[in-house]
């Protein structure tokens, strides 16, 4: 049977990625915090499905828990693939922004999956597996008050387009889905800026309107990303030849939503003076 390692799976894209694998005849290891205490949040998956899901209690920033999900996954024998989806959204003005808070925004959304990516390629290599990385309509847009979040994306995205070639000759497939804005307790969760700086207060005001305007207005994306992880998955014949082309052209990058499918054409096909100039009128809306 093949098994798929899943971060993240207490809520939003993770936790739908849990069952569309699972009704796919996948065996699920899933990954959360303090997951015996959290263990109610898969309680039907558990019930329906339990000898097909392992659950696994992982802090991507503790070295210790990762190597204990290594362990767990090896002692079966075989991983076919790597859902790198756990993260952590960090926003507001840079000045506001502690540096304990951006150095473990960065360690969680960048580095600690990079290092268990790492952890995880022998075996992933043995499988002819792929590995996913669950990006973001920011892993290729930048916006106010969300530099943070916006480099740990970036940061992410170019990392995942370098394993794509490093580890295309080894059979071992990696792609980013690009999910825009959904209604997820991801999106709802969002940690700030410890700073008040008078000068943006306006504008992290403005912002908090904004999001819960558009947390209202935006799609359920998670059962279109569930599905679209799975496939690349399940795509094992796939020859992925272009990291910025679309999915059903063979490509390394996939985007979810409209929003996100939108803004992509929008960067990619107007003239890069003429879509700035778009962008600051629109963010002057926004913010001021």
């Amino acid at each position: 049977m093949k098994s798929v390692l899943i971060t993240g799976c207490s809520s939003g894209f993770g936790r739908g990625m849990v069952d569309e694998f699972l009704q796919r005849g996948w065996h699920v290891f899933c990954t959360m915090r303090d997951a015996q205490q959290r263990k109610d949040i898969l309680a039907e998956p558990l019930k329906n499905y339990g000898q097909h899901i392992t659950l696994l209690s992982l802090d991507l920033t503790e070295p210790e828990q990762r190597d204990a999900v290594f362990k767990e996954v090896s002692q079966y024998g075989r991983l076919d693939c790597l859902v790198n989806n756990a993260g952590q959204s960090l926003f507001g003005a840079l000045e506001d922004l502690g540096e304990e808070q951006f150095l473990y925004h960065m360690e969680v959304n960048f580095l600690a999956p990079a290092l268990l990516t790492r952890s995880f390629l022998p075996l992933l290599r043995e499988s002819q597996g792929s590995v996913i990385f669950i990006s973001s309509i920011f892993g290729f847009a930048g916006f106010p008050l969300t530099s943070a979040y916006c480099a740990s994306k970036y940061a992410l995205e170019g990392f995942a387009e370098s394993l794509y070639y490093e580890l295309e000759p080894h059979n071992v497939r990696v792609a980013v889905v690009e999910p825009g804005a959904s209604r997820t307790n991801f999106g709802k969760n969002v940690t700030w800026g410890s700073g008040t700086t008078k000068v943006y207060r306006q504008q992290t005001e403005n912002y908090h309107n904004f999001k819960a305007r558009l947390s209202q207005r935006a799609q359920f994306n998670t059962p279109l990303v569930a599905r679209r992880v799975a496939d690349i998955a399940e795509k094992e014949s796939q020859s992925l030849l272009s990291p910025r082309s679309h999915l059903r052209c063979g490509s390394a990058r996939s985007r979810v939503g409209r929003d996100a499918t939108l803004f992509y054409w929008f960067e990619r096909l107007l003239p890069k003076q003429l879509s700035t100039a778009i962008l600051k009128q629109l963010y002057r809306r926004i913010f001021y």
